[in-house]
């Protein structure tokens, strides 16, 4: 009878020390994520104005709406605008976190199973497909 106590005991223990392990691991991705965050504001200060899109423009809408085509963000993404149904990354229609500065980072320097698309898409086409975003997600 005390061996199997000692089992349990030992079981418990070691699930202890996952939880342990895993909120330990979240402690150092919220120091990430912030670190990202800096970095990918410092890096959205830094693009240059010119050749970014008005908001505004028709014109820049396509083109935005075209880049998330093209890069296959509607296999992952649900985008009402862009008639996108992924479920694979999260909805960015009703998400209220949707800024430019958030896609911008995204897209730029990618998060999880989210890849980073800096080597693919230039720093005016980063900005016109999150300036895109941000306007045409459904908050």
């Amino acid at each position: 009878m005390l061996r199997g106590f000692s089992a349990v005991t030992k079981f418990g223990l070691a699930a202890a020390g996952v939880a342990i392990a895993l909120a330990a691991m979240g402690g150092a991705s919220f120091a990430q994520d912030a670190a990202a965050k800096a970095a990918a504001a410092k890096a959205a200060a830094a693009l240059p104005v010119t050749g970014a899109p008005a908001a505004t423009d028709p014109a820049a809408a396509d083109k935005g709406r075209q880049i998330f085509t093209d890069y296959g963000c509607a296999s992952c993404h649900t985008l009402g605008d862009a008639g996108a149904t992924g479920h694979v990354g999260p909805a960015l229609d009703g998400n209220p976190n949707i800024t430019v500065e958030f896609v911008t980072d995204r897209v730029t320097n990618g998060q999880g199973m989210m890849p980073s698309f800096a080597s693919q898409l230039t720093p005016d086409e980063i900005k016109t497909l999150a300036t895109y975003i941000a306007k045409v997600a459904q908050k």
